[in-house]
C-alpha cells in the first residue's frame, strides 16, 4: 500500500493505492493520523485501492470519528473502486444517515454502498 498526501492550504488529498487489509492497517492508520494532523479537511482518494477487508473499513470509520472529535472533516472522493464498494456492502456498513459523530453530515458510508 502507498499513501501520498497532496496539500493545498487547509485541505489535503490522501491518495491511497494498493490493498487495504489487516497487513497494511498499521501503515494506513499512520498515514491517516499524520494527514489529519496537517489539514482541517482530509479527502481520501481511493481510486487506486485493490482488495479491502473489514479491519481497514473499521479503521476508516475510526478516523472519521477522530476527525469529528478534532473538529475536522474527513471525506471520500466520489470515485470508489468496485472492491471498496463490495467490501462496504458485505460488511453492512452502508448507511442512509450518519452516526451521532457525523457533525458535518459527511459520513463516509452514506448512500448504502460506500
Amino acid at each position: 500500500m502507498e499513501c501520498t498526501l497532496e496539500q493545498s492550504g487547509a485541505v489535503g488529498v490522501l491518495k491511497i493505492a494498493g490493498d487495504l487489509t489487516v497487513i497494511t492497517s498499521g501503515a494506513l492508520k499512520s498515514a491517516l493520523m499524520n494527514s489529519l494532523e496537517k489539514v482541517d479537511h482530509l479527502v481520501l482518494d481511493l481510486e487506486g485501492v485493490g482488495e479491502v477487508d473489514l479491519s481497514c473499513l473499521q479503521l476508516l470509520c475510526s478516523a472519521h470519528r477522530t476527525s469529528a472529535r478534532l473538529n475536522k472533516q474527513l471525506t471520500v472522493a466520489n470515485s470508489r473502486p468496485e472492491a471498496f464498494r463490495q467490501a462496504v456492502a458485505a460488511a453492512g456498513y452502508g448507511r442512509h444517515i450518519g452516526c451521532s459523530f457525523d457533525t458535518y453530515r459527511n459520513c463516509i458510508w452514506l448512500g448504502g454502498n460506500g
